[in-house]
């Protein structure tokens, strides 16, 4: 039987590594990566956080001055296209996964139809009669 859940589990990551949503998040990385506005915005974050962050190690409270530079460098992030691309490339690669991974936890709870609600990842008819007891 463990031959046969790793040979399942070889399956599952090909597919995965095929998915149009790999794919598209590979793509939108390259061309974020390829953006040199987009790599500035994402060093001067970085460097507004690890500032943000040090203070608070050292037990200081950030100034407003250095909470409102993040929240402008994080807008401007936001507004990068390709950051933004990526974003919403990364998004839909995490939704596919969670969607894999609530099947693997219902088939673990023992859910026959492989549905697991607790994330609210059921869709109507997508567990069957109701099957995962959320409503759908």
């Amino acid at each position: 039987m463990t031959n046969e859940i790793i040979e399942n589990a070889q399956l599952l990551a090909d597919a995965i590594a095929r998915s149009s949503e790999l794919a598209e998040l590979h793509s939108k990385e390259d061309a974020m990566a390829a953006d040199p506005s987009a790599q500035e915005l994402i060093a001067e974050l970085q460097k507004a956080q690890e500032r943000f962050m040090l203070a608070q190690q050292n037990g200081e409270e950030p100034s407003e001055a250095d909470k409102q530079a993040v929240d402008e460098i994080e807008a401007k992030v936001e507004a990068n296209a390709a950051i933004a691309a990526y974003m919403k490339a990364q998004d839909e690669f995490t939704v596919m996964l969670d969607r894999v991974n609530a099947i693997l936890a219902g088939a673990i709870a023992g859910d026959s139809n492989g549905c697991s609600c607790a994330d609210d990842s059921c869709s109507p008819g997508g567990c069957g009669s109701g099957g995962c007891g959320c409503g759908n």
